[in-house]
């Protein structure tokens, strides 16, 4: 398992450096004057989501386990997941003051070893698991 949270992270930079860009984009376009953070984050949370489980699918676990099952099952992981960060991220920009940006850091931080754990035991169970061939 350390090879793949080692695999999950690598990945994950990238997938987090997707979601920021399209987060800052969303941002300034203003989909929800006055709760701008909070429009922002679900929308680019809720599409980096499925591109996050893609890339997991085919690059991080070795999983023989169906790809539609799997995202089925990786979205009710992350359902919960997006109306926890959303509440979370309304609660500290609207109500707190914090900026945007930290909060947004805070949400990928806080939530990153759960999801993991989460995903893998869910959305890629081990009992569909292959032998990788390479260490990493």
């Amino acid at each position: 398992m350390t090879a793949e949270f080692l695999r999950f992270n690598v990945f994950g930079f990238f997938n987090s450096a997707f979601a920021w860009l399209l987060y800052e984009v969303l941002y300034n376009i203003n989909l929800w004057p006055g709760h701008a953070a909070v429009a922002a984050w679900s929308v680019s949370c809720a599409v980096g989501m499925i591109e996050s489980h893609y890339v997991h699918y085919k690059f991080t676990f070795d999983s023989t386990f169906p790809y539609g099952r799997s995202l089925y099952r990786a979205v009710l992981v992350y359902a919960g997941q997006l109306m926890l960060t959303t509440y979370l991220t309304y609660l500290l920009v609207e109500q707190y003051l914090l900026h945007h940006r930290l909060v947004w850091l805070l949400n990928i931080c806080l939530f990153g070893v759960f999801n993991f754990l989460l995903i893998r035991w869910i959305a890629f169970p081990p009992e569909h698991d292959t032998v990788r061939a390479t260490g990493l």
